[in-house]
């Protein structure tokens, strides 16, 4: 063969990988968008589930304070302080469930040998629960 043909060859060679490599990178391409596309899509519908809610839970409060106020007779006041009562509470049992999370994912064996000292004593974490 001459080198004339085989420098055809390679370049016909090179040609066809560089199509086969362009279109998979347009079908990769292609796929991303789609993913993009749904995702997008997801994220839409997400936003306007939580308007929806953000409107449900205000509906909810206003009717529940408008009962407290009207229906039960409580003053302003005495419902300012149990809100904020209820808030404390929430924030501390959010807090501890988050500590008891951590704690038990940060639950490793102990190299110790069973017995060899504290095994009788009891978890302080199981009293707060």
């Amino acid at each position: 063969m001459s080198l004339l043909k085989k420098k055809k060859i390679k370049k016909k060679i090179s040609d066809i990988s560089s199509a086969a490599n362009s279109l998979v990178f347009h079908t990769d391409l292609a796929h991303i968008k789609k993913q993009a596309q749904k995702l997008t899509d997801q994220l839409v519908k997400a936003d306007e589930r939580i308007q929806d809610l953000e409107i449900h839970v205000n509906l909810l409060t206003r009717l529940l304070t408008t009962l407290c106020v009207e229906k039960f007779g409580m003053r302003i006041g005495v419902l300012k302080r149990l809100i904020k009562r209820i808030e404390k509470e929430a924030i501390r049992d959010s807090q501890i469930s988050h500590l008891e999370a951590l704690y038990k994912l940060s639950d490793i064996p102990d190299k110790k040998t069973p017995g060899a000292g504290s095994g009788d004593k009891k978890d302080p974490w199981e009293d707060i629960s």
